[in-house]
């Protein structure tokens, strides 16, 4: 069988085995990268818990929503404000504001 017949059919020739000479170093790179993307996916999943519990308790709280339909209030050093649309939460602490 020829390579262009072996190419039509779809099938894959084979691979040459090359490593970079900085294997090491992008290896130990990409598992970095693993750990970070990981603690990253952890974090998200924890994110999205509280903002999940903060709409709750504002909802509980039944504060009235301003004109726009936004609800925004303050706890102690803190501004929250949450969009109904997407549900956008937003914490801000008093510093941050100025």
């Amino acid at each position: 069988m020829t390579k262009n017949q072996n190419e039509s059919k779809g099938e894959q020739l084979d691979l040459i085995d090359v490593h970079p000479e900085n294997e090491k170093e992008i290896i130990a790179a990409a598992k970095l990268y693993k750990k970070f993307q990981a603690a990253r996916k952890d974090a998200l999943s924890r994110e999205v818990k509280q903002k999940q519990i903060i709409i709750t308790l504002t909802k509980e709280a039944k504060l009235k929503p301003l004109e726009d339909g936004r609800i925004k209030y303050r706890c102690g050093n803190l501004t929250i404000s949450i969009t109904p649309r997407d549900e956008l939460v937003q914490v801000r602490e008093r510093d941050e504001e100025e």
